[in-house]
């Protein structure tokens, strides 16, 4: 049995005022994720029409490549700082099939 990649899309929205904080929060955490080994891709994204709203899109060779991600120490240290800037989470999802690429 082959490994799955597995994609994630993360979306949440900060308090207004907080995106340029939010931006300094996440920049190291996604230099250091994109240095991963089983980090494919990593991508910030900020919505063009609500600059409070962000999107990680997250691409890993496999899904302990994944729950290893979720680990990560800079991981455990985002968490509660994301939270004092959080509106709130616009849902996350897992994906892990691909039938055309």
């Amino acid at each position: 049995m082959t490994s799955k990649p597995i994609i994630v899309l993360a979306g949440l929205r900060v308090k207004d005022g907080s995106a340029d904080d939010f931006i300094k929060l996440a920049t190291p955490l996604v230099a250091a994720t994109r240095k991963e080994p089983g980090c494919v891709k990593y991508e910030f994204l900020q919505d063009v029409l609500d600059k409070q709203i962000f999107y990680f899109y997250e691409e890993y060779a496999d899904e302990n490549a994944y729950q290893t991600h979720r680990t990560m120490p800079y991981m455990t240290e985002f968490r509660p700082k994301r939270e004092q800037l959080l509106d709130r989470y616009l849902g996350v999802r897992v994906l892990s099939e691909r039938f055309i690429s």
